[in-house]
């Protein structure tokens, strides 16, 4: 079996080639191998320069737009062989070391779509700033009640997806609301789905942190409201 990863960049020259090591030298469960996927999205920084010295050794694909993170999990997902894929960012808030648990938990449970929740009990909070925090404990809040499920943390990045089933989804969102829209679709056509803790290491807007939650948030919701109201 296989596991595709892909890696959405955009100016992360600090943190893009140990991430990549980081991804690169992960254990995966037996019998499993990897497909990585880079997408650049018009970096500026230096990062599409130093990618273009690793092309002989991943796929890496361009985007001549900046159209957002989720439009870059679209483009890549066309080359996807995996039998199943999970999205990377490029700024070690996530530790690929996690990927692991979460395709053997997916794998033991038999689920289609498993979350990587940043909640732990043993912490207060899992994010540097309150507002953003709350803004995911609300979207997550309303998403439960709409779609009657019981996640903890439907903003985060982790989320392993079953490969063939998410292509035959029509996405539609191009931004960080292609979170939830894959979300709210894995949850109206399957039952199999789940939740596991991962580790999570925030960092700030001085260290490179460029999600402003309440443009964004206004557009998950949006997108939640929407998905709840089309069968």
């Amino acid at each position: 079996m296989q596991l595709s990863i892909i890696l959405c960049v955009r100016n992360e020259i600090k943190t893009i080639k140990k991430i990549i090591g980081l991804v690169k030298d992960f254990k995966l469960p037996e019998n499993f191998s990897k497909q990585i996927l880079i997408v650049d999205n018009c970096s500026t920084d230096g990062t599409r320069e130093f990618l273009k010295t690793i092309e002989n050794e991943f796929q890496i694909i361009y985007q001549k737009k900046n159209l957002g993170k989720g439009y870059s999990i679209k483009t890549a997902l066309r080359f996807c062989t995996g039998d199943f894929v999970i999205p990377q960012d490029c700024d070690l808030e996530y530790s690929p070391d996690d990927i692991y648990n979460l395709l053997t938990h997916a794998i033991k449970y038999d689920l289609e779509f498993t979350i990587g929740s940043r909640r732990n009990e043993n912490t207060k909070k899992f994010h540097k700033y309150w507002l953003n925090e709350f803004g995911a404990n609300v979207l997550t809040y309303i998403f439960n009640i709409f779609f009657s499920t019981n996640f903890s943390d439907i903003a985060s990045c982790y989320k392993l997806m079953n490969t063939q089933k998410l292509k035959q989804f029509n996405l539609r969102c191009n931004g960080f609301d292609l979170d939830y829209e894959m979300a709210a679709k894995f949850i109206k056509n399957t039952h199999k789905y789940g939740e596991i803790k991962i580790a999570y290491n925030s960092r700030s807007y001085k260290e490179g942190r460029n999600y402003t939650i309440f443009f964004h948030g206004i557009k998950a919701l949006f997108v939640i409201i929407k998905e709840k109201i089309i069968k």
